[in-house]
């Protein structure tokens, strides 16, 4: 029973209404809902016990619900909590039901924890560690560190927050959402709970490494023009450090380079020092590809396409090489028409021997094949010079590459020299799993 339609067991003297409830569910269920408890229902509440939270006790879910042990309640209380508890956001599902007996009324909820994001202050410089455990205290989730991705215990810190801010002389509105942290893998869940304000920006003044390679670094000197003087921001930060930091140390071996968390101080009323910590580690050789679950390629085939990055064995590993083979990979496969198939690398890093050796599991799929090409939005003259460009015929084995390829510059190339009004399009890829053809559509507006 969801938080909208609780379950009932009642004691004794409230026999006859179960009893008429039931001979009236056949008939409508809403409404021997209603009937099982008397709108006057009240009894003292005993117990609060939560099945299925992984994350909260029953005492933090009582809190949470607003309900006190001792207190009279009615079903109206209990159904008002279980609205809080939905509302809160830490929490997918809330179902529950109650019960009494001598001591009292016994409430249990049902409950499904949220998926919930690490909290990360965006361009709030102001607010120390002290102020955001006090924070997430107040607002119900103390010694977290994380927060659900919407509900009221978000809203609840941003309104901290800002309140915080307010008595440290800094006038801002505070909001959040949910982001991509800097440099995740497509797919992958590396999400934080950002908090930005508005209203009271400070600059970067300075932005420094404690690593002699990135500190010293002439070319890294010349692109932190791109970020030193501009709006101060955290996630701006992190993103330089993936896409200019992280390199230089990954072409030079350093595989397990390590960026600590950055140190932020004050230099006045409205600029920001950046310190990133950086630990390199060790450097290391190539110690090759062990491919697991392969069929529509060869081994050897798999290697060549190592060795067209020119990672060598026994060399010294340029780490920026590395991505870009498993994507060759994935690529591979959609060429052949396994639009499914995932590259899973896992790393292991031998550091007396400062090796670096890969196993990769690939699950190919099932291969796919063209169905058919629709075209929506298009005169008949472009139609036709599109339907005479695509390459793929149908029956034929579906090519990911080229289908990118004609979706990214063909169809511009194509219809060049033809009226405007077509260069907006959207596309989609129908596929029909049990024919193992795939259908590209492309609406032209």
């Amino acid at each position: 029973m969801d938080a909208s339609r609780p379950s009932l067991r009642i004691s004794a003297p409230t026999c006859l209404a179960i009893f008429i409830a039931l001979a009236l569910a056949a008939l409508s269920p809403e409404r021997a809902l209603a009937q099982a408890a008397p709108a006057d229902f009240q009894a003292k509440l005993s117990s609060v016990t939560e099945i299925g939270s992984q994350a909260y006790t029953s005492a933090q879910v009582a809190a949470f619900g607003g309900l006190q042990i001792g207190s009279t309640v009615d079903r109206t209380a209990i159904q008002v909590a279980a609205d809080r508890l939905a509302r809160c956001g830490l929490f997918a599902t809330v179902r529950y039901h109650f019960a009494t007996d001598a001591n009292g009324l016994t409430v249990t909820f049902e409950l499904q924890d949220a998926e919930t994001f690490p909290i990360s202050l965006d361009n709030l410089p102001w607010i120390t560690g002290d102020d955001l455990t006090r924070i997430l205290a107040q607002a119900g989730i103390p010694g977290k560190t994380s927060a659900p991705a919407s509900g009221s215990i978000d809203d609840n810190i941003a309104q901290a927050l800002q309140q915080t801010l307010q008595t440290k002389g800094v006038h801002a509105t505070v909001s959040f959402s949910v982001m991509p942290v800097p440099g995740s893998p497509v797919g992958t869940n590396d999400r934080v709970l950002e908090f930005k304000a508005t209203g009271a920006d400070v600059r970067l003044a300075s932005l420094q490494f404690t690593d002699p390679l990135a500190a010293n670094n002439s070319g890294l000197r010349d692109q932190l023009a791109t970020i030193i003087g501009k709006p101060f921001s955290l996630t701006a930060v992190e993103r330089f450090d993936f896409d200019q930091v992280r390199p230089l140390y990954l072409s030079r071996s350093y595989l397990n380079v390590n960026f600590s968390a950055p140190e932020i101080r004050f230099s006045g009323s409205d600029a920001v020092n950046v310190t990133v910590p950086i630990v390199p580690g060790p450097t290391f050789v190539w110690g090759g590809v062990t491919w697991i679950g392969n069929h529509a390629y060869t081994t050897a085939d798999l290697d060549a396409l190592v060795n067209g990055t020119g990672l060598t064995a026994g060399f010294p590993v340029d780490g920026t090489k590395i991505a870009p083979l498993w994507q060759s990979v994935r690529a591979a496969y959609g060429h052949r028409g396994y639009i499914d198939a995932t590259v899973d690398p896992h790393a292991t890093f031998n550091d007396a021997a400062h090796r670096a050796s890969y196993q990769v599991n690939i699950s190919e799929g099932e291969q796919y094949h063209m169905g058919q090409l629709v075209l929506t939005g298009l005169a008949i003259d472009a139609e036709r010079r599109l339907r005479t460009a695509w390459r793929i015929p149908e029956g034929q084995v579906f090519d990911q590459t080229y289908c990118d390829y004609f979706l990214a510059r063909g169809i511009a190339e194509t219809l060049k020299g033809l009226p405007a009004g077509q260069a907006t399009i959207s596309h989609y890829l129908e596929k029909n799993l049990q024919q193992k053809t795939v259908d590209v559509m492309i609406d032209f507006q």
